[in-house]
């Protein structure tokens, strides 16, 4: 038997030697025991109970496999909740919580109808809903395994919003549907950038949510080039991107849309990561 603390620091050790971070030890044990840093000083040296003890491990030997812990867990913390991932679905990354950040500081008007595409676990679309109260908010994604993921987080987390099936905009064209903010984080990694990937993003994180075609690029232009047909005039378009895609970006939507003012916003790391610009009329 023993001790939190000395469970902990075991943990970080392994998680060293396989090459994870060490800080996904602290994470498990306060997600399975509530045992956080400030617990920790007060019941550290307390004995951990045995059949915590082997599940605690059984995860650790799991995560020093390269498996990401969100899935072992079964969820990921997004902005302020918890959403259910699965290995059908992206696990959501901190640039995208900045993205969802500026796009509530940005829009303040009701009555509009907001569409997060390729939403995967719902976690852009969802977070929006759950603070947009007086829009309608559509998620749309080409897996249906993803959408039903999206729609039980929907449920969990009392969020309203509309589900649709389809890849990029051919919901919203079936449906006759036209929208007066485009949220989308696509797949924009370029297939050349593989190797900068870790194992456990390459292992178990669906392909199609991550790599595109044409340097990352394809399902952006794809989405510019029909655009139109779908938004609104004095509509507003957001976009996740890489940090190497905002100048070829700009410059094709500039080419494609004439008159289009793009503008670009940086993430916590200084790399540009929002992409974003009003269709029809100058900023």
């Amino acid at each position: 038997m023993k001790q939190y603390k000395t469970v902990l620091k075991e943990a970080e050790a392994s998680l060293s030697v396989y090459g994870q971070e060490t800080r996904t030890a602290s994470i498990v044990m306060e997600e399975l025991f509530g045992m956080n840093f400030s617990k920790l000083m007060v019941y550290g040296d307390d004995v951990m109970p045995e059949d915590d003890y082997k599940k605690f491990e059984e995860i650790m030997v799991r995560i020093c496999n390269n498996e990401p812990y969100q899935y072992v867990l079964g969820e990921a913390y997004f902005y302020d909740a918890y959403f259910k991932v699965t290995p059908d679905t992206l696990i959501p990354r901190n640039e995208t919580e900045e993205l969802v950040d500026f796009v509530l500081r940005n829009e303040h008007d009701s009555g509009m109808t907001a569409v997060d595409i390729g939403t995967g676990t719902g976690a852009i679309g969802l977070t929006l809903a759950r603070y947009w109260e007086l829009n309608r908010v559509i998620v749309t994604d080409l897996s249906k395994a993803a959408l039903e993921v999206a729609k039980e987080n929907g449920e969990r987390l009392g969020a309203t919003a509309e589900y649709l099936e389809g890849s990029l905009f051919v919901p919203l064209v079936d449906k006759e549907i036209k929208a007066d903010i485009i949220i989308s984080n696509p797949p924009y990694i370029s297939e050349d950038e593989k190797h900068l990937m870790t194992a456990s993003v390459l292992e178990h994180e669906p392909q199609t949510a991550l790599f595109a075609k044409d340097s990352g690029l394809a399902l952006y232009k794809e989405m510019i080039r029909t655009l139109d047909g779908v938004l609104n005039p004095g509509g507003r378009v957001y976009f996740e991107i890489g940090f190497n895609q905002a100048k070829v970006l700009k410059t094709f939507i500039e080419n494609v849309l004439p008159g289009t003012d793009v503008h670009t916003i940086k993430d916590i790391n200084q790399n540009d990561r929002i992409l974003y610009f009003t269709r029809g009329e100058k900023q």
